[in-house]
């Protein structure tokens, strides 16, 4: 009798948490993104918060959590149950984080349910400066008794990244001035405090048109067919062959999310790509290339593969040991 009871009150306590997966989400969500309001970043944040949230029939707010090269947000998500409630914005830039000693959460407590798009990203200078065009800042760069600034979204991101392979490809020195977000980096560019910039061409287009910027290279392996892109150089036309490490955006859950929540979650995604609204988006900003991808385990291993080659480059650039 005993064993009986016991076997009942297991499919019960089964029963229930199939109904309670079943149910999800039956209170909001929150997608915690490790960027400073303003950025590109923060805007497809925002972007996916709203469409996935009426996909999901529930509200999805958009935590910006960019302090500590990631920590912040990482940390916040490390902290919360593992029950697809709080999700992490994944992005490239992660993969440079998690190497950073100050970085205090395990790399392999996230798993990636979804992949949803790539974003292009272009050096770019104010409308006065004097480098007309890439050939222009390079032969500055090394004509200067001083390395150039540079600036870029915090250590280890993609941003960083890309412009640790560029100028090390192209042989150039450079001092590197870290931001929280593509946003401070270009504002600090267009007022003049900073010479050069890199960030997506999404947030620089307006300022481009106005004459108040100058976009010099777009950090891609092809040339780009799409208005504001079409015509601008890439690292090959100046003889720079190399491995470059894209941002890839989608989401990242906590390690034990049930994988039928995870499933719901790149369901909403995928649903949100064939929206009108998304549609929209990938029409205006130029810079977003749709990459989607809802296979859990492959995700997950790309990621943790990112995070080798982060390392690789960080270390070869004298970052980390």
């Amino acid at each position: 009798m005993r064993l009986f009871k016991s076997a009942m009150v297991g499919v019960a306590l089964l029963s229930s948490t199939v109904a309670a997966q079943a149910e999800w989400p039956e209170q909001p969500i929150e997608l915690v993104c490790a960027t400073s309001a303003g950025s590109g970043a923060a805007n497809w944040c925002l972007l996916m918060a709203e469409l996935a949230g009426k996909e999901l029939g529930q509200s999805i707010d958009v935590l910006f959590k960019p302090a500590g090269a990631g920590n912040e947000g990482a940390q916040y998500v490390s902290d919360r149950p593992a029950d697809g409630y709080t999700w992490l914005q994944r992005n490239s830039s992660y993969g440079g984080y998690m190497n950073l000693p100050t970085f205090r959460p395990d790399p392999m407590d996230y798993e990636v349910p979804v992949e949803v798009e790539k974003f292009l990203y272009v050096v770019a200078v104010n409308g006065d400066s004097p480098y007309q065009t890439w050939e222009d800042l390079a032969a500055a760069m090394k004509a200067s008794p001083e390395p150039i600034p540079v600036a870029a979204n915090k250590p280890g991101s993609a941003h960083h990244l890309h412009l640790v392979k560029l100028f090390e490809a192209a042989g150039l020195p450079w001092q590197y001035v870290p931001y929280n977000g593509a946003g401070g980096a270009m504002r600090d560019t267009l007022g003049g405090h900073i010479d050069v910039a890199i960030g997506p061409p999404g947030i620089w287009a307006p300022h481009v048109e106005s004459g108040a910027a100058r976009m010099l290279m777009l950090i891609n392996e092809e040339h780009v067919d799409r208005p504001g892109l079409a015509g601008l150089p890439i690292p090959s036309d100046f003889g720079m062959e190399y491995d470059m490490i894209h941002q890839v955006q989608g989401v990242f859950t906590k390690k034990g999310t049930p994988a039928e929540v995870n499933d719901r979650i790149a369901e909403a995604f995928l649903a949100v790509t064939e929206t009108d609204e998304y549609k929209d988006y990938i029409e205006k900003n130029v810079h977003v290339v749709p990459t989607f991808s809802s296979d859990l385990d492959a995700n997950t291993g790309r990621f943790r593969g990112l995070i080798g080659t982060m390392k690789t480059a960080l270390t070869e650039a004298g970052l980390i040991e």
